[in-house]
């Protein structure tokens, strides 16, 4: 289900991808502060899905203006366990750790927490940390 909220001007465009690190000092007395971050969870990761016709709004913060924006959660990489990689299955996520640090988006992706409940939606590959193989799956994060 798609959430409404206000991107600036210049991002907003259906494809566009951003991750949501909680209001900024002037959002805390904005008068259109509930459609817009107040609809966000930080540290999450959101996808422009549809950019509304509808006027653009004054923000301090994007360069003069904001536009209304339909967003949702995005499908994201992650590296799990073997076992637990069968799709279609919903398991509360481990992030495992990797000291290689050009694999870490792998094992510690914006966007996904330690313990969320994610849907397993397509096994992509096998990834290879710490002496240890994992499978790299595509999830959705499955809201409470």
């Amino acid at each position: 289900m798609a959430i409404i909220t206000l991107v600036g001007e210049k991002l907003a465009r259906p494809g566009v991808e951003f991750i949501y690190y909680g209001p900024a000092e002037p959002c805390k007395t904005c008068k259109l502060a509930g459609v817009c971050v107040g609809n966000l969870e930080p540290g999450r990761r959101y996808k422009i899905l549809r950019v509304r016709s509808m006027p653009s709004h004054s923000c301090p913060l994007h360069e003069g203006k904001v536009r209304v924006v339909e967003v949702v959660e995005p499908s994201i990489e992650v590296a799990i366990e073997p076992r637990l990689a069968i799709a279609g299955s919903v398991i509360k996520l481990h992030l495992a750790d990797c000291s290689d640090r050009e694999k870490a988006d792998l094992f510690r992706p914006e966007g996904l927490f330690d313990g969320d409940s994610v849907k397993i939606i397509e096994i992509l590959d096998d990834v290879e940390c710490n002496g240890k193989t994992y499978k790299v799956v595509k999830v959705m994060r499955k809201k409470d």
